[in-house]
């Protein structure tokens, strides 16, 4: 289930002040629970208990949910991973959520919305999970507009999709850019593409995005002109290494995913985000033999760098001429 239709299905009345979250954009999370709160608790005072199972005993979190005290005050529980609570005290957890105290908010976080074991089967019979992933590019769209328009600003759409494009690997992060953005424009309230450009982190961002692109579309020309004003910017060649390295990796683990090697496997964080979301496609322009002396090739340069002086340049284009040319 959605958030916006969870939140506008939950009534006092009928609502089961148990809830199951699934998915790891911890934004989503945060925002879903304090919603959750002003309905439930209102402006009323509640004590709120975080509990961890690589941390805590399943006893003891049994315990802490079955205490009580003499005013049955409002208490909010948030527990990560229950499926890590085992044995009797996974069946003592189970009860609780099918029976909770009227006064009790109880939140079961699990980050992986694949995760299946005994517990988020039973759980999953009578509590529909809440999806927390990260949305995909068209709601994304709407979530970044909402965060602009939280801080009393608009943005021009061009801006939105470059934020997403750098940023848009989770709300979280999303959310995290807009706020520097917001600041970094005061006092004006509309935001415009060029605000962007002028900030040299945002420029580097895009510029290696754009050039992860080109390169993985073997697009030879248009490589070499951004790879070149990358280095010419002052981001030197080591780092583009380390890019290239992690695209050429993920586009192995995608092949070796096709073939049964990995059934899952959530990719390389360091990524860009538009590169990420593309990698399936980026993978199919290159065999797996393609990719496996690229990066032969690129362990080569790692260590000419470390043991000699080098032409970053020379390096970099040698390298595109190689694998794409």
């Amino acid at each position: 289930m959605k958030i916006k239709e969870a939140l506008k299905a939950i009534s006092l009345e009928t609502t089961h002040p148990v809830f199951l979250l699934k998915g790891d954009d911890h934004f989503l999370q945060d925002f879903f629970i304090k919603r959750v709160l002003e309905i439930f608790f209102n402006d009323s005072s509640y004590t709120k208990t975080l509990m961890l199972p690589d941390d805590m005993s399943g006893k003891e979190i049994i315990e802490k949910l079955t205490i009580t005290d003499l005013f049955e005050s409002n208490k909010l529980f948030i527990i990560r991973d229950p499926q890590k609570i085992v044995g009797k005290f996974s069946a003592d957890l189970f009860e609780i959520c099918k029976n909770p105290n009227s006064s009790h908010l109880i939140f079961l976080i699990i980050d992986n919305w694949y995760t299946k074991t005994a517990f988020t089967s039973k759980i999953e019979s009578f509590l529909e999970p809440i999806d927390t992933q990260s949305p995909f590019e068209k709601d994304m769209i709407k979530w970044a507009k909402y965060l602009f328009s939280k801080k009393n600003k608009t943005a021009d759409p061009k801006v939105i999709s470059f934020l997403i494009d750098m940023a848009g690997e989770s709300i979280v992060h999303l959310n995290n850019e807009i706020n520097k953005i917001c600041i970094l424009i005061e006092p004006r309230q509309h935001i415009e593409i060029e605000d962007l450009e002028q900030f040299s982190g945002w420029k580097r961002g895009r510029g290696l995005w754009e050039f992860l692109l080109a390169y993985s579309s073997k697009n030879f020309e248009k490589s070499v002109e951004i790879g070149k004003s990358l280095i010419q910017d002052s981001n030197q060649l080591a780092s583009l290494i380390i890019s290239l390295a992690n695209l050429y990796q993920e586009m192995l683990f995608q092949k070796m995913k096709k073939n049964g090697t990995f059934d899952s496997y959530s990719g390389y964080i360091s990524l860009p985000v538009s590169i990420k979301k593309r990698i399936k496609y980026l993978a199919s322009n290159f065999s797996e033999k393609e990719i496996r002396y690229a990066l032969n090739l690129l362990n080569e340069i790692d260590k000419r760098k470390k043991s000699q002086a080098t032409d970053d340049e020379f390096e970099l284009i040698h390298f595109i001429g190689k694998t794409i040319g």
